[in-house]
């Protein structure tokens, strides 16, 4: 499973980039102009995620972003690292107990350090396939050192 799930992500690599980036120009501007950071967090499970279910429970200022039926973006917006990571680590317990068992993978990353938004976008992505490749299925703990 874990290499098909990594497969996946190398064959829609760009596809994948191009949706998340398509939604982050509100979160962009908010950043350049008045330094507020966003965070955003992929979620990848093999069997489909229910992105109505999670849209349910999110704030109106946070995005969902479906990229494919097992694979959703969220962007937290107005969350420094620690509440970001906390927004994940919520979404992630909506999202476990509808999944039968099935694993789940999350990277989550922060826009305070990114130089630029593709930047961010690549490093959540490429994180997220290190995670499945190691098999690493939470979210750090904060903060990361």
């Amino acid at each position: 499973m874990k290499n098909r799930l990594i497969q996946q992500i190398h064959e829609n690599f760009i596809t994948y980039l191009e949706k998340i980036l398509e939604h982050t120009h509100e979160y962009e501007y908010r950043k350049r102009r008045y330094k507020v950071e966003y965070t955003i967090a992929l979620y990848i499970a093999k069997e489909s995620i229910d992105s109505e279910y999670i849209r349910k429970h999110v704030r109106d200022t946070d995005k969902l972003v479906v990229l494919d039926s097992n694979l959703v973006a969220m962007i937290f917006d107005f969350a420094d690292e620690e509440a970001g990571f906390k927004a994940a680590e919520n979404i992630l317990s909506f999202i476990e107990p509808k999944l039968s068992n099935d694993e789940i993978y999350i990277s989550v990353v922060n826009s305070k350090d990114a130089i630029d938004v593709d930047e961010h976008i690549r490093k959540a992505l490429n994180l997220l396939m290190e995670n499945i490749e190691s098999g690493f299925r939470d979210i750090p703990e904060y903060p990361i050192f």
